[in-house]
C-alpha cells in the first residue's frame, strides 16, 4: 500500500489551484455505501444530508429526531466516483479536496494514497495520466472522530474541559448552547481535477500571487479601515477608524447560517438574505465568531459587496487546545491557509486569535477542577502563548500572508465580566445579564469600551416552532420544546426577566403567546443594552449583540431566526443603529416598564393592498390606531417567509403607520394571505 508522509502531504496541500491551460473537472458523480449498498450521494456535502435525501434518517430538525440519528457519527463512511484517463490533461495531473470532514483516506485504483485530518485544509493528489487505468476509482473512507479523540487524550496523559479539541472541524457541529449535535463527515467542498506542471525533480511549479489579489470596486475602495487598542485615562481604548476617524461599531456575531454548511445554491440565498438583512438594519460589523468554520469566499464577497466589515475570529472558541509538535503544526498550515485566502476580502478588518480561550483560563475553574500539575499548567499556558500569542503561530500568518497588515488580537474578550478591567480595558462579553440572571439596567453600569458579547434569548416566531414541533407537543416543557432549547436554564431565566419587565406568569400564556412575549422582552433588553452603548460614546465605540442568526430552528440569542424571520430585535436593532436614531426619546422609552403600562383593548383599523415590488407580488398594510397600542406584530396567515419593512410598533391614538411585506421567495404569493395583528394589549386584556 502506498501512503503519502507529512512531509509529502504538506506537499501536496500547497498544490492546490495549480491549474494552467486544462479547463479543471469537477467531480461530482459519487455514491456512498450503506448497509453493503451503494446510493446517489451529493458532492459538496456531507453524510447527514445524502441519508436524509435517500430517506434514510428523519430529519434531525424536527421534533426529537436529533437523538434517533446519533449514531450517524459513529461509523465509517465511504464514498466513490471514477474519472476516465481520456479526460485528463497531458502529462500530470491533480486531484484537488477542497474540503474534508475530518479523517479520512483516499484511495485511487485500490491503494491508499493519502490520510487527512484537518477539515479547514485543501489536500491534493499530483498523479500522471500515462500510469492511469482506462476508468479510475477515486475513493473516500471517513473515521469516526471520537476514537481519535480519545486516543490523543490517552496520549496527553491529563484530562483536559474539551475532549474534542484534537480534532481539526467545526466545533459547533458537535453541539452547543443553540446548536444540536449532528456531528457529521464527508466532501464538504468541491473536488476537481486540474493541470499541472511537475519539473524533473519533482515539483510542481506554482500559480504566483494566486491568494493576494484583492478584491476591488467595494465600498471599502474609498475607506480605508484601521483598528487601534491603545492605553488612556481610563484604561485601553478599542478603536475603529475609518480613513482615520473614529467609527461607532454596530452588528452582531455570526455562526454558521445552517448546522450542514456545504455551499449550496439554498444556503447562497440564506447567506445573502441574513446579509442584506443586516445591512438593512443598520450594521457596519459582523464577528465571526470562532467556533463554527472559516467562512465560504461568497460570504466575504457579499459583505465586500454591502460594505459590512468583518472581525475574524480564528476556529478555536472556549476550550483550551494541545500544544504537541503535531497539532501545532497542523495548526500553522490551517492558518497560513485560511489567511491567505481570506485577507484578499477588504471587508476584513480585524484578526482575532480565539473566542473566549483566555476567558476560560483565567475564569470558569479550570485549573481548580482538573488539580493539574505545574509542569501541565506550564505547558497549557505555553500552548496558549504559543498558538494565540502576539509572537504566536497565528500571528505569524497574519504577518505573513495578510499583506494590508491588519491587526490581529490573541483573544476576545481581553477579560472576563467577572473583572472590574472589562469595563476598561479592550473588549468585552457581557454576561452578567443572561447567565448572571442580572436586570437588563446593569448593562448602564457594566459598559466596556467594546461590547463584542452580550444577549439574551427568545424564542422564534410561531410560525417556526410549528415547523419543528408536532402539533400535540406544542407547549414549552414538552420532549421537542426541551430538545429545541439548548440552554440548560433558558426557559427559567426567561420566565424570571418576563415576570419582572413584563409581569407575566409565563405558564399563564399559550405557547404563541409564550414566543411573542420572549421576543418583546429580547428587543427590551438588548435595546436597552445598545441604547446605554451609544450614550455611552466615546468610552464605548462598539456594540456587537450575541447572535445575528441560528443554524437551525432553536430558541437562542439570535435576532433572525433560521428561516429568516426577523424577531422583535432585529427591528428594534435596526432603529437603535440608524444615524438618526434620538436617543433621547429611547430614555423615554425606557422609563416605565412594560408590566407598568396601563394599555386598554386594542382598537383599530386596518386595510390592505397587492403591491408590487421589485416585480416581486407583494403586500401593503395600513393600520389606524383608535387607542394607543403597544408592540404591535404584523404577520400573515397561512405564513410565509419573508419580513415586513416595518414591525413591531408602538402608535398613539389617532396615529397610523403603512408596512409592506416582500416575499423571501418570489414564487410565494403574500397579496392572497391574510395580515394578522398581535399587540400588548392582547395579552394583557
Amino acid at each position: 500500500m502506498k501512503k503519502f508522509f507529512p512531509s509529502l502531504v504538506l506537499f501536496a496541500i500547497l498544490l492546490a489551484g495549480c491549474s494552467r491551460n486544462f479547463a479543471p473537472i469537477e467531480l461530482t458523480n459519487w455514491q456512498f455505501q450503506y448497509q453493503n449498498q451503494w446510493f446517489p450521494a451529493t458532492v459538496p456535502g456531507c453524510i447527514h444530508t445524502d441519508l436524509l435525501a435517500q430517506g434514510l434518517i428523519p430529519d434531525p430538525f424536527y421534533g426529537t429526531n436529533e437523538d434517533s440519528v446519533q449514531w450517524v457519527s459513529h461509523r465509517q463512511w465511504h464514498y466513490r466516483t471514477t474519472f476516465l484517463k481520456k479526460d485528463l490533461p497531458r502529462g500530470y495531473f491533480s486531484i484537488d479536496f477542497e474540503g474534508l470532514e475530518v479523517y479520512a483516506d483516499i484511495l485511487l485504483n485500490g491503494d491508499t494514497i493519502m490520510s487527512t485530518d484537518n477539515m479547514f485544509l485543501e489536500y491534493a493528489i499530483v498523479a500522471e495520466r500515462s500510469k492511469m487505468q482506462d476508468t479510475n476509482i477515486l475513493e473516500v473512507i471517513f473515521y469516526p472522530t471520537a476514537p481519535h479523540d480519545s486516543a490523543a487524550l490517552a496520549a496527553l496523559g491529563y484530562d483536559v474541559p474539551d475532549h474534542r479539541v484534537f480534532t481539526r472541524t467545526a466545533p459547533y457541529q458537535q453541539g452547543w448552547d443553540w446548536g444540536p449535535k449532528l456531528n457529521t463527515c464527508g466532501i464538504w467542498q468541491p473536488v476537481r481535477i486540474t493541470s499541472c506542471n511537475v519539473k524533473r525533480d519533482g515539483r510542481a511549479t506554482l500559480p504566483k500571487n494566486n491568494e493576494q489579489k484583492v478584491i476591488q470596486g467595494t465600498w471599502f475602495d474609498n475607506h480605508h479601515i484601521t483598528f487601534k487598542s491603545t492605553p488612556d485615562s481610563i484604561g485601553l481604548a478599542y478603536t475603529f477608524f475609518d480613513n482615520g476617524n473614529p467609527i461607532f461599531v454596530k452588528g452582531a456575531n455570526w455562526i454558521p447560517c445552517h448546522s450542514f454548511p456545504t455551499l449550496t445554491p439554498a444556503l447562497k440565498e440564506t447567506y445573502r438574505y441574513l446579509l442584506t438583512s443586516a445591512r438593512d438594519a443598520n450594521f457596519n460589523m459582523i464577528r465571526v465568531w470562532g467556533g463554527g468554520i472559516y467562512e465560504h469566499d461568497y460570504f466575504f464577497d457579499l459583505c465586500d459587496s454591502l460594505g459590512i466589515m468583518v472581525w475574524m475570529d480564528f476556529n478555536y472558541s472556549c476550550a483550551l487546545y494541545p500544544s504537541t509538535d503535531a497539532f501545532l503544526s497542523n495548526a500553522a498550515r490551517e492558518a497560513e491557509r485560511q489567511v491567505a485566502r481570506i485577507a484578499k476580502h477588504p471587508c476584513v478588518v480585524l484578526w482575532c486569535g480565539n473566542n473566549e480561550v483566555k476567558n476560560g483560563w483565567e475564569d470558569w475553574g479550570w485549573q481548580g477542577q482538573y488539580q493539574w500539575t505545574d509542569e501541565q499548567i506550564h505547558e497549557l499556558q505555553s500552548g496558549i502563548d504559543t498558538l494565540f500569542g502576539p509572537e504566536g503561530i497565528l500571528a505569524q500568518a497574519v504577518q505573513k500572508h495578510d499583506p494590508a497588515n491588519r491587526s490581529y488580537v490573541s483573544s476576545s474578550p481581553l477579560f472576563g465580566w467577572g473583572h472590574p478591567e472589562c469595563v476598561t480595558h479592550g473588549d468585552s462579553h457581557y454576561w452578567g445579564v443572561w447567565w448572571g440572571e442580572l436586570p437588563f439596567e446593569v448593562y448602564k453600569e457594566k459598559n466596556g469600551r467594546f461590547m463584542s458579547e452580550y444577549g439574551f434569548q427568545s424564542y422564534p416566531d410561531y410560525s417556526t416552532v410549528c415547523r419543528y414541533c408536532p402539533e400535540n407537543e406544542r407547549a414549552i416543557d414538552s420532549p421537542t420544546m426541551r430538545s429545541h432549547q439548548k440552554h440548560p436554564r433558558g426557559v427559567q431565566i426567561i420566565d424570571k426577566a418576563m415576570q419582572q419587565y413584563y409581569g407575566f406568569d409565563s405558564r399563564s400564556l399559550s405557547l404563541e403567546d409564550y414566543c411573542y412575549v420572549s421576543q418583546l422582552l429580547q428587543a427590551w433588553g438588548v435595546g436597552y443594552g445598545i441604547l446605554q452603548h451609544r450614550l455611552a460614546q466615546p468610552h464605548c465605540m462598539g456594540t456587537l449583540y450575541w447572535q445575528l442568526n441560528d443554524c437551525w430552528p432553536v430558541a437562542s440569542w439570535s435576532s433572525i431566526d433560521c428561516y429568516g424571520n426577523w424577531k422583535a430585535l432585529h427591528y428594534r436593532a435596526r432603529d437603535l443603529f440608524a444615524d438618526t436614531v434620538d436617543l433621547s426619546r429611547w430614555e423615554s422609552y425606557y422609563s416605565i416598564y412594560p408590566k407598568n403600562l396601563k394599555l386598554s383593548k386594542a382598537d383599530y383599523s386596518v386595510s390592505t393592498k397587492a403591491v408590487d415590488v421589485k416585480g416581486i407580488p407583494s403586500i401593503r398594510v395600513t393600520i389606524t390606531a383608535k387607542t394607543y397600542l403597544r408592540d404591535v406584530m404584523l404577520q400573515l396567515a397561512p405564513h410565509i417567509d419573508g419580513h415586513f419593512d416595518f414591525n413591531y410598533f408602538d402608535l398613539q391614538p389617532g396615529e397610523s403607520v403603512t408596512a409592506t411585506f416582500v416575499p423571501r421567495y418570489e414564487c410565494d404569493k403574500a397579496p392572497e394571505a391574510k395580515v394578522v395583528i398581535k399587540t400588548l394589549n392582547d395579552i394583557y386584556n
